[in-house]
């Protein structure tokens, strides 16, 4: 092959691989990136948890332990059967407060709506019980309002809820595998980057 033949066909691997990488790339973004319907974003995540159904339901009902797990990121605050007030830490120094209502649907089912708070969504989590002793996988849906230079804001400024429910899956498999909530930016051991959905 001459010279410039050699450099046609480099050229030429190299647009091949370009385009392969960006629209790999195109495809991740698309992936994350959340549906709109009706005026909502509309985000579906989930996680599996290396424990049984019961022992997934017995963490988020005892109320110590999910306190000591929230403790370094929100604080809970029950005001009556089904209302609830957090605030989250900002690492700026400050906080975000907001109120929601929580309803048990059934067993390792729920859904939650903000009433009061910076952001207005609801969502809803099921817990399903993987093939025996493959644990129980955390299914999260989470649908919230904002104008595209909202969502652009919370992006760049790193409030961004479809980021928020992802860190929060990952810390809670965290705690309920280990009793240790991991730093949510590193991945698990022995998980491939990119593996949450």
């Amino acid at each position: 092959m001459t010279r410039n033949g050699t450099r046609w066909a480099l050229a030429g691997a190299a647009a091949v691989a370009a385009v392969g990488v960006s629209r790999a790339m195109a495809r991740r973004r698309r992936r994350h990136q959340p549906e709109q319907a009706d005026g909502w974003y509309v985000v579906h995540r989930s996680i599996t948890v290396d424990r049984p159904m019961d022992a997934v339901i017995g963490f988020w009902s005892d109320r110590e332990r999910l306190d000591r797990g929230l403790a370094e990121w929100a604080t809970l605050e029950q005001l009556d059967d089904n209302r609830w007030r957090c605030v989250a830490s900002d690492p700026a120094g400050g906080g975000v407060e907001w109120r929601a209502e929580v309803t048990v649907d059934g067993p390792g089912r729920l859904s939650w709506r903000v009433t009061d708070g910076p952001v207005i969504q609801h969502g809803r989590v099921e817990l399903v019980p993987m093939p025996p002793d493959r644990g129980t996988e955390i299914r999260a849906e989470l649908r919230w309002r904002s104008g595209p230079v909202g969502r652009v804001l919370g992006l760049a400024s790193g409030h961004d809820p479809d980021l928020a429910l992802r860190s929060a899956l990952r810390r809670i498999k965290s705690l309920i595998e280990t009793g240790q909530a991991r730093d949510t930016g590193t991945p698990l051991p022995g998980a491939a980057p990119g593996r949450s959905r």
